[in-house]
């Protein structure tokens, strides 16, 4: 019955567009266009948490990956005229070269010197971002930046870029559970857990948090270049350190550590707010009264109030 359930709600997924196709064309786009937004913060989310809920380190430098991969594949399609593909492999090779060479320095910092290391760093991107006007275009954004391109199939029409959305979404959160869940996942809880008997243990702490910090700044990067080919505009508002507040508050309300969790958060972070605009008055006090609720109820997260309900039948 679970398997069913979770194949119906993927053949949903999937046939959203037909199924809106009979809507109003601008409520539509609207709809569409907001899940487009929650596939793109939900993968950026689950890379998150790589760093945050599996070796346990709190990085403030996500917006910073996440910016270096959009504005590698926004200069390499505009100026270089790199196809869609290469571009954001690109990205992703550049936000995880720029996290091995700062993660080294940084990981041998004391926890919460780290997490000012790592903000430090997004306020240095931010701030190139806004002043290497010869290269970023600064406050001026970088314009012009063409739909992807797969090979002869060109993602031009919202529908098609939400399949494209969604598919990356699924590939990011495959990739997640595979690197959670065996052998690499057990080395990373173990560092998360007790530093030093995993040290004890053999397993290297500085080694496993390097590569999840790596591996979680390529995914960013990856999703940094599929979200300013989506936009067709990159400018420096969309890397501040408010997306790592954003961020954090997805990956503690769907509950740290869990795929399904940061999923759920990603979803009612972005998706709830847009669904209580029907009653605009009230909206933020609604929203914000659910975000207490559950804060409140279950303080570990969407996550753990699911596997209460779940152990209580």
């Amino acid at each position: 019955m679970r398997r069913a359930g979770w194949l119906a709600l993927g053949v949903f997924v999937v046939t959203v567009p037909w199924l809106l196709s009979a809507a109003v064309p601008r409520q539509q786009r609207y709809i569409l266009h907001v899940l487009i937004f929650t596939a793109i913060v939900a993968a950026l989310a689950l890379s998150y948490d790589l760093v945050v809920g599996h070796v346990g380190s709190l990085s403030l430098a996500h917006p910073a990956f996440f910016g270096i991969g959009a504005y590698t594949a926004a200069i390499l399609a505009t100026r270089a005229g790199w196809p869609f593909l290469a571009g954001v492999l690109g990205a992703v090779i550049a936000a995880a070269l720029v996290a091995a060479m700062v993660g080294v320095p940084l990981f041998r910092l004391a926890e919460h010197a780290f997490a000012v290391g790592t903000l430090g760093l997004a306020l240095v991107t931010s701030v190139v971002a806004n002043n290497w006007v010869e290269v970023t275009r600064g406050p001026l954004c970088v314009t012009g930046i063409p739909k992807p391109r797969l090979g002869p199939l060109a993602i031009t029409t919202l529908p098609a870029f939400y399949w494209l959305a969604l598919a990356a979404l699924v590939a990011v959160a495959l990739f997640y559970r595979g690197l959670t869940t065996f052998r690499l996942g057990r080395a990373f809880h173990a560092v998360r857990d007790n530093e030093p008997l995993a040290g004890a243990a053999g397993v290297d702490p500085l080694k496993y948090r390097l590569l999840a910090f790596t591996l979680a700044a390529a995914i960013a990067g990856g999703i940094g270049a599929l979200y300013a080919h989506y936009l067709s505009v990159m400018c420096p508002e969309e890397m501040t350190v408010s997306l790592t507040v954003n961020l954090l508050v997805i990956v503690f309300l769907g509950g740290v550590g869990s795929l399904r969790g940061v999923l759920l958060g990603a979803v009612l972070f972005t998706a709830l707010p847009e669904v209580l605009r029907l009653a605009p008055t009230w909206r933020l006090v609604i929203y914000g009264g659910l975000l207490l609720l559950v804060v409140i109820r279950s303080p570990g997260g969407l996550e753990s109030l699911l596997r209460r309900t779940a152990g209580a039948r």
